[in-house]
């Protein structure tokens, strides 16, 4: 559990840093929701029962993640985001078969798993947000700069031209 608790507190502190308060309060909504609704039924002291529900759990908040940073996330893509954990519920649920220890170690093992992976996936999400961003600034500082570079050409070559104005003063 150690290792979960320095995975979420790292990426919450690289999310400060990263996200605007709006942002953050609302992946933190997120990822604690789904964190706590995957402890409960962790502790369910059936095997395996809570694989599917705690998968849903994930899915969603993966999905709703999504929303808070512009992207459309479709079941298939959030199920291939969190395929890497899936390895942890197997071994998870091996402990629940030693009875009360084993279902508050299950529990605990898939609230911060969820918690760790909803963390992760926010970051990543922030990340391409921000890089969008940047890249859209980027582009319109130089339609900007390409407008008023044209503007000036242009303004410059009736100016600075070479050739001399027809004197038409002598046309009664």
């Amino acid at each position: 559990m150690a290792d979960y608790k320095k995975v979420i507190k790292d990426k919450k502190l690289e999310a400060g840093n990263l996200m605007n308060d709006s942002q953050l309060a609302k992946c933190n909504g997120i990822i604690h929701t789904a964190s706590v609704a995957s402890g409960v039924v962790g502790a369910v002291p059936i095997f395996i029962a809570d694989a599917i529900p705690i998968s849903a759990a994930q899915v969603t908040m993966v999905i709703t993640l999504g929303k808070v940073f512009g992207q459309k996330i479709e079941e298939a893509g959030a199920k291939s985001i969190i395929a890497a954990a899936a390895s942890t519920f197997v071994g998870r649920s091996f402990v629940k078969l030693i009875p009360i220890v084993g279902w508050e170690v299950s529990a605990v093992v898939a609230a911060g798993v969820t918690e760790a992976i909803g963390w992760t996936v926010a970051l990543d999400f922030a990340k391409a947000y921000r890089q969008e961003y940047l890249r859209q600034q980027n582009a319109k500082e130089a339609a900007d700069a390409y407008a008023k570079a044209n503007y000036y050409k242009k303004k410059n070559k009736y100016e600075d031209s070479d050739e001399e104005a027809e004197d038409f003063s002598d046309i009664d």
